[in-house]
């Protein structure tokens, strides 16, 4: 039994075909695009992740290489004198007296921050705008 397809028959195989081909390139390309965008999306993030972690490490190793660095007593008196701070020197201590709360914190937070060289402080308050500081360096 051979059966033999009318010239309608093969046209309609012929545009189902096309129809066919065109439906699953479409959809295709929609699944590639869909997973590059996917792609693209995941490498964004690790990217930010890095970018963060990378930070972090800048950051880490700017307090690392700055808690090496030593502020000496020459270069924190003339900090002092620079924000007009005035004060009285005895061998290796330094008393500044007078000082408000503001200037106090301002002051130790300094010390801290530019990691100075100090061996010990005294802090004594007897009213909130005479406070007493009394640092002695190292060395």
């Amino acid at each position: 039994m051979n059966y033999k397809f009318s010239a309608r028959e093969l046209l309609l195989i012929k545009i189902l075909t096309v129809i066919a081909f065109v439906i699953a390139f479409f959809y295709g390309t929609s699944y590639v695009a869909n997973e590059i965008t996917k792609s693209k999306n995941l490498i964004f993030f690790e990217v930010n992740k890095f970018n963060e972690k990378k930070q972090l490490l800048a950051q880490i190793k700017a307090l690392e290489n700055s808690k090496n660095l030593e502020l000496s007593a020459d270069d924190f008196l003339l900090d002092l004198t620079a924000n007009n701070i005035s004060y009285e020197q005895k061998d290796d201590e330094i008393l500044i007296s007078g000082l408000s709360n503001v200037d106090a914190l301002e002051i130790m937070t300094n010390i801290e921050e530019s990691n100075v060289a100090i061996d010990s402080f005294k802090f004594s308050a007897g009213e909130s705008t005479n406070i007493i500081l009394t640092i002695k360096f190292n060395g």
